[in-house]
């Protein structure tokens, strides 16, 4: 449906703000600063960071020249049978995993913080998240720009407490390790935010043109990652650990790591929580968008509860490189104007089908090139397909 409100960038801003500032951001440059020092850190993560706000902001400007969500842009090239059938599934799982990962973290902080059990602080933040949710997506948004705008406070803070009696350079300027380091350390930062750039659509549909989504990308997701990646890479190389909770708790200001933890991850659980309720009106299109939101909120607080974190991992970084393959499909697509004119368009499933085998095959053999090899091979592979149907 056409869009006849349009929003101007910064009601749409906190989604991208609250995965640019995620304490996962962090976790990344701790990551990568093990084998990446002094300027070639800092190459890596600013390459690899472009290379990501490119990638979302590509698929955000899909949304904004459709006026659709992401549901929609895929049933443009999979066909509405292949979008509902396909695609959805896949985003609700993506979506309630991110979800109860998230939600399990922020409420362990959270339940630290107030002095209750976890459990008990899962079900809160889980239960506050819904609640912001509930009131749609401009409340959404400006909630999760909030959280990062305190997160950044708290960030700064605690950064200055772990700091304080510190001496000598902030980052490390031996050679790094093995050749393929800021390769691998690029693929790891795209990897970070790939999963979202997926569903990038469903922030960007109502917004004025591409000019807004690229301010999204740039003050939203790469400034803020920026500067979360290089805190983290710091803190790894002068403390040896990126988990500013453990520092502040070293130095005895552990409150304000765990405020840190339970405001970071708001963003992230709230854009889990918007895009997994478009997934569900999808796949059950007689369903409203807050039936979608319990669900996905039900889902993901069982798994949040359930601890089942720690073994969602490989699933989670497997789905983040696989799935985001579908973006060269759907460009591809657009670049040659084309639209699925059958409920099923197999060459677009097949190109993206094979894109995320490929992605994902190479995650787990912890090849850095995995995303980049699985988006071309989607790209040709449905280029291919296409050839070989005939018009569609």
């Amino acid at each position: 449906m056409p869009v006849t409100n349009e929003r101007v960038w910064w009601r749409r801003v906190g989604p991208w703000v609250g995965i640019g500032t995620s304490p996962v951001a962090m976790m990344t440059g701790g990551g990568i600063a093990e084998t990446n020092h002094g300027w070639r850190l800092v190459a890596a993560a600013a390459l690899g960071i472009c290379a990501l706000a490119a990638l979302a902001a590509a698929q955000g400007v899909l949304g904004t020249r459709r006026h659709a969500r992401f549901a929609a842009v895929a049933a443009d090239s999979l066909g509405p049978v292949g979008s509902r059938v396909v695609a959805a599934p896949v985003l609700a799982a993506m979506m309630i995993g991110w979800f109860g990962f998230n939600t399990a973290l922020a409420g362990a902080a959270l339940g630290q913080l107030v002095h209750v059990p976890t459990r008990v602080g899962v079900v809160i933040f889980a239960a506050v998240m819904l609640g912001v949710a509930w009131y749609g997506l401009d409340v959404l948004s400006h909630a999760a720009l909030l959280a990062g705008c305190a997160t950044v406070v708290l960030a700064a803070g605690g950064l200055h407490l772990a700091l304080a009696d510190h001496t000598g350079p902030l980052l490390a300027q031996d050679r790094p390790t093995g050749s393929l380091a800021i390769i691998t350390a690029v693929g790891i930062i795209v990897g970070y935010g790939a999963a979202f750039s997926l569903r990038t659509p469903d922030f960007t549909h109502d917004l004025a043109g591409p000019r807004d989504v690229g301010l999204c990308a740039l003050f939203g997701l790469a400034l803020p990652l920026l500067a979360f990646v290089i805190v983290g890479a710091v803190l790894q190389t002068t403390t040896g650990t990126w988990n500013l909770v453990q520092v502040l708790e070293r130095v005895g200001s552990p409150a304000i790591g765990y405020g840190f933890m339970a405001l970071g991850f708001t963003g992230s659980v709230l854009s889990n929580l918007h895009s997994g309720a478009v997934a569900f009106e999808e796949l059950m299109p007689r369903r409203s968008h807050r039936d979608g939101l319990m669900v996905t909120g039900a889902l993901g607080t069982a798994l949040a509860l359930i601890d089942y974190s720690d073994r969602m991992i490989p699933f989670l970084t497997a789905m983040a490189l696989a799935a985001p393959c579908l973006i060269a499909v759907l460009w591809m697509d657009e670049r040659r104007r084309r639209r699925a004119s059958t409920p099923v368009r197999m060459s677009a499933l097949l190109g993206w089908g094979a894109g995320g085998a490929v992605g994902a095959a190479l995650a787990f053999a912890a090849r850095p090139w995995a995303l980049p090899a699985g988006l071309v091979v989607a790209a040709v592979v449905g280029a291919l397909s296409d050839r070989a149907s005939g018009p569609k």
